[in-house]
């Protein structure tokens, strides 16, 4: 509010500047235009300099984390326009260098301007972080925001998810199977959540909820971008298996065991980033005996996401399987609680 104040307090002095509108107009570019520079400044070599130091491990080339003595903890990003972005854990504070910097001094625009001046180009950076062997790559997602909410979400107990326990039918070995290992996990408002991953690192998250009554919420991380979910790989894994969503994902599991099999999930139809992901996924099975199957939905949908895939896949030299539930307008989890009830197993239906 106080950026938007100030901004809006310039413009009242250009318009009421009759005697030289030009020359006002001119230095309202002017200004405009340092605001966009500074913007394009590393951000992470800045909160270098505030004391702020990388963490490799928690870092991708979508988003950079760092973390103060203080406590504080920043996600950086980087926009298509080339614009450094960052997000804090902590406070919940967010935006572009000018933010940052306004946050850890308080003061107006104009002090900021002197900051950044003082900064851009005429000081030297000695940020005591550790090198990395990347550099942040521009994101067409909130890589800061995705990882921050992902971050604080926990790992699941050891009596498993409570809604895919109770509700889906989910078996707590699978969930607690080595290949699923950090692959769920449980936000504060109870949510299953289920990470998505693309060539660059963490990009989104599925959300999956339920309870008694029937009432049932499926949604995607804000400002995430689908990719796939994902088992963990093994060097003896020969069947590469996608389905529509993780509770799919989890219930072809329970079902079917996940000996020698990699799992993912697309949520949904694919886009074209993710069929690049089923590529490489592809790309990466063993080459001998390896096949893919399609464990999708049976109906319009789960057939049309088969061709997608059919398509985006056609040029890989692995044979290519449709895995459909047994009964029309079905899905696997639809066939995880049917072979439940019929094994006397009580579940409520969700």
């Amino acid at each position: 509010m106080m950026l938007a104040n100030t901004l809006w307090t310039n413009s009242q002095k250009c318009l009421h500047a009759v005697p030289a509108p030009k020359y006002c107009r001119s230095m309202d570019s002017s200004r405009s235009d340092e605001l966009d520079r500074f913007k394009r400044i590393d951000l992470v070599a800045y909160a270098g300099t505030r004391g702020f130091v990388v963490d490799r491990r928690a870092s991708s080339r979508n988003s950079i984390v760092m973390r103060h003595a203080n406590g504080d903890k920043i996600g950086v990003g980087k926009t298509p326009a080339g614009t450094f972005v960052y997000y804090n854990f902590k406070g919940d504070d967010s935006g572009t260098i000018i933010d940052l910097v306004q946050t850890l001094d308080g003061g107006s625009l104009g002090d900021v301007r002197k900051v950044l001046r003082d900064f851009d180009g005429s000081v030297a950076m000695h940020a005591p972080s550790p090198t990395l062997p990347f550099k942040l790559q521009p994101s067409q997602h909130d890589a800061s925001r995705v990882l921050a909410g992902w971050m604080k979400s926990k790992p699941i107990g050891a009596k498993g998810h409570p809604y895919l326990n109770e509700f889906r039918g989910i078996s707590v070995d699978v969930q607690h199977d080595p290949i699923f290992k950090g692959r769920i996990h449980i936000d504060s408002r109870g949510n299953a959540v289920f990470p998505h991953y693309n060539q660059s690192g963490l990009c989104g998250y599925e959300l999956k909820n339920g309870n008694a009554s029937g009432t049932t919420f499926t949604g995607f991380s804000p400002g995430g971008v689908k990719g796939l979910a994902c088992s963990r790989p093994r060097p003896d894994d020969r069947e590469m298996i996608v389905c529509e969503t993780a509770i799919d994902m989890l219930s072809v599991a329970t079902l079917e065991g996940a000996h020698g099999k990699r799992f993912f999930s697309t949520a949904g139809q694919i886009s074209p980033m993710q069929a690049v992901c089923l590529r490489s996924a592809a790309d990466k099975m063993p080459r001998s005996d390896s096949r893919i199957v399609l464990a999708l939905d049976h109906d319009q949908g789960g057939q049309m996401i088969a061709a997608q895939i059919r398509e985006a896949l056609g040029s890989m030299s692995l044979p290519i399987v449709e895995h459909y539930p047994p009964s029309k307008g079905s899905d696997w989890n639809d066939v995880l609680l049917s072979r439940r009830k019929c094994d006397g197993t009580t579940l409520q239906l969700g």
